[in-house]
C-alpha cells in the first residue's frame, strides 16, 4: 500500500477507535446497559461529621471490587452486579463491608430501557440490624441523545428490623473522545426505621475510556459531599475507578 493510501485507512481506524470509545464510555455510565466490566474502587474518606471518638483517626481508607456481568434469561437481558467493599484503615474495623448484588432485567423502550430485580445485602460486619436483606431493584434511563442519558435507579432492602432506601441520580454527558461528565455512584440513603435521611450526597465523576494494550479500560474520580451533618457520617470522600471493559460490538 502505497503512504498515499495508507493514510485514509489509518484515519478510518482512529475515527472508528474513537467512536468506540464513545459508545463504551456512554455504556458505562448507564447502569443498564449490557456491558460486562470489572470495576476496581479506591475510596479515601477524608472526614467525618462531628468530633472523632477517642483514639480514632478522621479517614479512612476502602477497596471494592464490583464485576458487572450481563446474561440472558427468559428471553431479556440481565444485568448481574456484585459489590465487594473491603476496608483497609483508618476509623473503623477493617476487613470486609456488607457486599450487596442485584440481578437487574432489563426491558428496551423507544425511549431508552427500564430494568427491575431483586437485591439483597449480607453482612460481613456483625454490626447490621440483620445479617440479610432483600428487596426490590428499579430503575429507568432516558437516552435524550447519544450524547445525554438522564435516569433514576433505586434499591431497597427490607427485614425484620431493616428498611431502607437508596436512589441514584442518573447524570450523564458524553464529553468525546472517550471523556464522559456523570454523576457517578450518589446514593440518596433513607433510613424508614430512623425517618431520617443518613445520605445525602454531592458529587461529580470525570471518566475517560482508554485502550491499554487492545483492552478497553476506563479510568475516573468521583469526589462527593454528604450534605448531612449528622455526627459519625462520612462528610467527604473521593473515588478512583479502574474498570476493565468487555464490549460485545
Amino acid at each position: 500500500m502505497k503512504f498515499r493510501q495508507l493514510l485514509p485507512a489509518l484515519a478510518g481506524l482512529h475515527c472508528a477507535s474513537a467512536a468506540d470509545n464513545n459508545e463504551l464510555s456512554r455504556q458505562a455510565t448507564d447502569p443498564t446497559a449490557s456491558l460486562m466490566a470489572l470495576n476496581f474502587q479506591c475510596t479515601y474518606i477524608g472526614g467525618y461529621h462531628g468530633a472523632a471518638p477517642p483514639g480514632q483517626p478522621d479517614d479512612a481508607f476502602q477497596f471494592a471490587f464490583r464485576p458487572v456481568i450481563p446474561f440472558e434469561a427468559f428471553g431479556k437481558p440481565n444485568i448481574l452486579r456484585l459489590t465487594m467493599p473491603f476496608q483497609t484503615g483508618g476509623r473503623g474495623e477493617e476487613g470486609f463491608k456488607p457486599i450487596s448484588l442485584f440481578d437487574l432485567m432489563v426491558f428496551n423502550e423507544s425511549w431508552g430501557r427500564w430494568g427491575i430485580g431483586p437485591v439483597m445485602t449480607f453482612d460481613t460486619t456483625g454490626d447490621l440490624p440483620d445479617e440479610f436483606v432483600i428487596g426490590p431493584a428499579v430503575g429507568g434511563v432516558w437516552q435524550v441523545n447519544k450524547k445525554f442519558n438522564i435516569g433514576l435507579f433505586t434499591q431497597n432492602v427490607f427485614w425484620s428490623d431493616t428498611a431502607v432506601t437508596q436512589i441514584q441520580p442518573v447524570i450523564a454527558y458524553q464529553l468525546g473522545d472517550g471523556w464522559s461528565l456523570s454523576a457517578g455512584d450518589l446514593q440518596f440513603t433513607y433510613d424508614w426505621d430512623a425517618a431520617r435521611w443518613v445520605d445525602v450526597p454531592i458529587g461529580i465523576q470525570l471518566g475517560k475510556v482508554v485502550k491499554l494494550g487492545g483492552l478497553p479500560t476506563r479510568f475516573a474520580i468521583n469526589p462527593q459531599y454528604n450534605l448531612k451533618n449528622d455526627r459519625g457520617l462520612e462528610e467527604w470522600q473521593v473515588t478512583f475507578t479502574f474498570t476493565a471493559l468487555f464490549p460485545t460490538f
